[in-house]
């Protein structure tokens, strides 16, 4: 009793009871395919390859002695030996230039396969950039849609640039390029000191930074600026006065 089975055609008065209507069964969904990726337009610019010094407050030996003291902060290593350091698990913000290479052979063979594997296979192999391969669209955060561009070229115009990771801005209208640990320092110094004139803060500095590049977080910019030695006798001054 209470309960209605397709046997039970018939009710009292002779009404016909129609099961399918009186229980609305629910439609099956099936998941959809998110839509093609969508690659934005705006141009991808790269930190300069060289800091030229001539005319600027820092010297050459300011800029050498600035990297040592960045790099030794950040990764407690010499700034020579960044070129051959690969970041550890932990370090999540932090690509090496092979780290990078590599996400580029993958995003470039995603939908054809590489190395002697179909797509499906080369897909399994390089399982865990399922979701950062998924459009932006799907809603799975910034690290979604990761694609390639090609460069500005530096200092040759007319000449090809490199083709690059990226991912989303913020708002998701640009592509913003990964850096890889030896570009770190001369991008952060092109907005701070170039850009900016060290005049100003972390959060104009991470702005503007956020604009251009994909893995600079607050913390590699309030290294910079904590060891800036510009900065740093601005503040000495500042505390003397």
């Amino acid at each position: 009793k209470g309960f209605i089975n397709s046997n039970t055609a018939k009710r009292e008065g002779g009404l016909s009871l129609d099961i399918d209507q009186h229980f609305k069964r629910p439609k099956l969904e099936f998941e959809t395919f998110p839509p093609p990726i969508v690659i934005p337009t705006n141009l991808i610019h790269m930190p300069p390859t060289h800091i030229e010094t001539a005319g600027a407050i820092m010297t050459a030996e300011d800029v050498a002695s600035h990297r040592e003291k960045f790099y030794q902060k950040l990764l407690g290593i010499p700034s020579d030996a960044v070129e051959n350091y690969t970041p550890g698990l932990n370090q999540a913000n932090l690509r090496s230039k092979a780290q990078l290479l590599d996400g580029i052979h993958i995003v470039k063979h995603w939908d054809t396969g590489a190395d002697g594997l179909d797509a499906a296979a080369f897909r399994s192999k390089h399982k865990t950039w399922y979701t950062k391969m998924k459009p932006l669209s799907h809603k799975l955060g910034r690290r979604t849609g990761i694609h390639l561009r090609t460069a500005e070229p530096h200092h040759s115009p007319g000449g090809e640039g490199e083709i690059v990771l990226c991912r989303y801005s913020k708002d998701g209208s640009n592509s913003t390029a990964y850096l890889d640990l030896t570009q770190l320092y001369n991008a952060l110094y092109e907005v701070h000191c170039f850009e900016h004139g060290h005049l100003r803060g972390k959060d104009a500095v991470k702005g503007r930074m956020d604009d251009l590049y994909a893995n600079v977080p607050d913390s590699q910019v309030k290294i910079f600026l904590e060891t800036c030695p510009v900065c740093v006798e601005r503040r000495r001054m500042h505390h003397d006065a």
